[in-house]
């Protein structure tokens, strides 16, 4: 079994992952798949971004590149193409491996959709929360204002967009700072996942 996880920034999704018993779901993280596919795609960045999105120490200064890609959506049209192929096949070598072990992969991507990875979820998780529950959360964990903030949240406005409709089986999860209805909502939903990838393994015998 396959699902994804997404949710727009400092929803909440790296925390729902957080919440997943690791012996029982695989945890593909393309946030960290990402830091991999700009040090195997160094030198096309630099080509495209300038060498001044390279640190002292060689490798692609992330701190530097976000706010030209976030302020500028054919930047971070062009960033995702050199990226994501990469990222993509290496997600679907990973959710080979954790069906391999009896696990259920969970691809942890904000660009779920967009890295077309929908279609091979069996199910998709959408971790919402308020914009200024986000926007706080930035704060606090990076540092970063509200105005920068809002760039970044309108160039992730289509996350989510693709997913209400027929054809995927979606899950709302609702992470606004209670701690408590977030593991209840995580917990349910990990107990009846369980059980649906052992029915389906069953089914298989």
């Amino acid at each position: 079994m396959v699902v994804g996880l997404t949710g727009r920034s400092c929803a909440g999704k790296d925390t729902v992952a957080g919440l997943l018993d690791r012996e029982k779901f695989f945890v593909i993280d393309e946030d960290s798949l990402g830091h991999q596919a700009l040090a195997s795609r160094k030198e096309e960045l630099a080509a495209a971004f300038g060498d001044g999105i390279i640190a002292a120490d060689g490798s692609v200064d992330r701190r530097k590149l976000g706010p030209i890609v976030f302020a500028d959506r054919n930047k971070l049209e062009i960033l995702n193409a050199i990226t994501h192929p990469w990222m993509h096949d290496e997600t679907i070598r990973l959710c080979r491996t954790a069906e391999e072990k009896g696990m259920i992969a969970v691809i942890n991507a904000a660009l779920l959709e967009s890295m077309r990875f929908v279609p091979e979820c069996d199910e998709v998780i959408l971790v919402e929360a308020p914009y200024s529950v986000r926007a706080e959360r930035a704060f606090l964990r990076e540092g970063i204002s509200e105005e920068r903030f809002r760039d970044r949240d309108r160039q992730q406005a289509e996350i989510g967009s693709s997913l209400r409709r027929p054809d995927v089986r979606l899950t709302v999860i609702v992470n606004d700072g209670d701690g408590y209805s977030l593991s209840r909502q995580v917990n349910i939903l990990c107990d009846r996942l369980l059980k649906e990838a052992f029915l389906w393994e069953r089914r298989q015998e």
